[in-house]
């Protein structure tokens, strides 16, 4: 097996404390890095993940998890200070990877890493705390690290929802897949240089469905009612699914005029992404 992992090996975190020892409760609290050793082409190499937590969580509470991915060549340091206010008003942990190489491998990158094993061995190791809550566990990802997103949703079952921003499935990619039934609110610039809205070769290499054609694909794979409620939300448009199986919903937000950065509007749709997740029962 060419991807395989030998252990995890835990280091001192921001606060100074070693995470998973002296906590008799195994309570997630403030920031702390861990790092989770894999081979990736016959080397060992040490996994970067940061969790973000409040500093003084509420006793007897269940967090919610949110995987924040980044794009192809960024970072996971970048997510904490946009994720400060929801931290701190105790809305969720934040779990932020790095990627390998600073990307996610989904074929054309420069990674080889076998990021879903990857993903797998985050959760053996963070499930055991006592203050989240495995059933509120979501992703949201950026670019390279929407695609990321998207492969997590297809191929694992933890997640209850995802949010791929600025990226849409590529062609057969979920085709012929038995997915976990689960949320999707799918977010697309209408003028996207790098990732055409209307799908095809793009210039990071790989081929993609139109951002309709996916979430289409998405709506179908956890069986919804292929009718959908069209309505204009900040000037951006809103494709709605709800007749899903086990309640789930499925949104596709056409971001209009929006570039591949989402003309600098992320941060306040990433907002919206979060009141859906949190509307979801």
């Amino acid at each position: 097996m060419k991807y395989f992992f030998l252990f995890f090996i835990l280091i001192l975190s921001c606060n100074s404390k070693e995470l998973g020892t002296d906590e008799p409760d195994k309570i997630l609290t403030g920031i702390n890095n861990i790092f989770i050793s894999q081979v990736i082409d016959g080397r060992n190499e040490s996994r970067k993940v940061i969790i973000h937590a409040n500093s003084d969580p509420i006793v007897n509470f269940s967090y919610p998890l949110v995987f924040f991915l980044h794009g192809n060549g960024g970072s996971a340091d970048k997510w904490l200070n946009p994720n400060l206010d929801y931290v701190d008003n105790h809305e969720f942990i934040g779990i932020y990877p790095q990627g390998f190489k600073n990307s996610w491998n989904l074929g054309q990158e420069n990674s080889n890493a076998n990021d879903i094993e990857f993903f797998n061995l985050i959760m053996q190791e963070i499930s055991s705390y006592q203050n989240i809550d495995l059933n509120k566990i979501f992703a949201i990802g950026t670019s390279n690290g929407s695609g990321m997103v998207n492969e997590l949703a297809i191929n694992t079952s933890f997640l209850k929802g995802i949010a791929p921003i600025a990226s849409q499935l590529f062609i057969d990619q979920i085709k012929n897949k038995n997915i976990n039934p689960l949320s999707i609110y799918q977010v697309c610039g209408s003028d996207d240089e790098t990732i055409p809205y209307n799908g095809g070769v793009s210039r990071v290499g790989h081929t993609f469905m139109s951002a309709n054609e996916s979430i289409m694909e998405w709506a179908k794979s956890i069986n919804c009612n292929e009718e959908y409620v069209l309505s204009i939300v900040e000037n951006d448009s809103l494709f709605t699914f709800t007749n899903c199986k086990e309640k789930n919903q499925v949104v596709h937000r056409r971001v209009e005029g929006g570039n591949h950065n989402l003309s600098g509007r992320g941060r306040f749709i990433i907002n919206d992404i979060w009141k859906f997740f949190k509307s979801l029962d």
